[in-house]
């Protein structure tokens, strides 16, 4: 009879190569550095997130918000250091995508993502407008997938990044992209290089994006969403007002990324 080190010994692929475990910081938060470094290099970039808005994309108010529902009991020093990490992140891709110096960054978002707030509704409020921003820049394609869309078993988050490999012949034969998988798990993160698997990331990938919304439609629904919790907001908030002196918040003014497009004239 085998022993259990036999056992699990026995789930264990034969060849390791090519991927492995994320290393982690010393207080369990992730080397959010090293990820940026990846992101810096990276051409193209390819995020799913089924319940969330992908890191890239969040504002420092919903990353506190999200890191504070996700970890309820960490102090808030904790929390604010997370949040200061995770948005440095996020500032270093929205300088590389102003920049031009990112080819395309795919993000698709789960229904449930864009409709369910965290206990800040202000900090959702704010995200929303962020991601009308960010689609409307030609490198940026936001698409939401409806929630009865997501294939069961899929894992809640994951990104892929394609990175392009130096090399010092300018001459030399053109070296192929190199692509990246990175997925979270309850027991931390993992990456992986092997064909096999990136092969089935991207081909997943690619087949919900074909269930997805379109970009267009995916703003529209963004609005909508974005409207609905306004109208909430203004039921359950005091009257604004603009007069001196007073304490009520003033009326939240619409952009024109917020704001339907003009239809033609018939």
């Amino acid at each position: 009879m085998s022993s259990t080190e036999d056992l699990i010994r026995q789930l264990r692929a034969p060849d390791q190569r090519g991927m492995g475990r994320i290393e982690e910081a010393e207080y369990g938060v992730p080397n959010v550095e090293r990820l940026t470094r990846i992101d810096n290099a990276a051409r193209t970039i390819r995020s799913w997130n089924s319940r969330c808005i992908p890191g890239l994309l969040q504002t420092p108010e919903y990353a506190m918000a999200l890191t504070q529902a996700i970890n309820p009991h960490l102090p808030m020093m904790e929390v604010r250091r997370r949040t200061l990490l995770k948005s440095a992140r996020t500032q270093a891709f929205m300088r590389r995508t102003l920049a031009g110096d990112l080819r395309l960054a795919c993000f698709l978002v789960g229904e449930e993502g864009i409709i369910h707030s965290t206990q800040d509704t202000n900090a959702h409020a704010m995200q929303l407008r962020h991601l009308l921003m960010m689609s409307a820049h030609e490198k940026v394609m936001i698409q939401v997938l409806p929630s009865h869309k997501i294939p069961p078993a899929l894992s809640d988050h994951f990104l892929l990044w394609g990175l392009e490999e130096e090399t010092s012949d300018p001459d030399g034969p053109k070296i192929p992209p190199q692509r990246m998988g990175y997925i979270e798990t309850i027991m931390g993160g993992w990456y992986s290089t092997r064909l096999d698997d990136m092969a089935r990331m991207h081909s997943g990938f690619s087949d919900m994006i074909r269930e997805a919304m379109s970009a267009e439609d995916s703003r529209t629904f963004i609005r909508e969403v974005l409207a609905s919790w306004r109208a909430v907001q203004s039921r359950t908030s005091p009257e604004p007002t603009l007069e001196p002196g007073s304490s009520s918040p003033a009326t939240p003014t619409m952009t024109a990324l917020e704001s339907p497009p003009p239809q033609p004239e018939a």
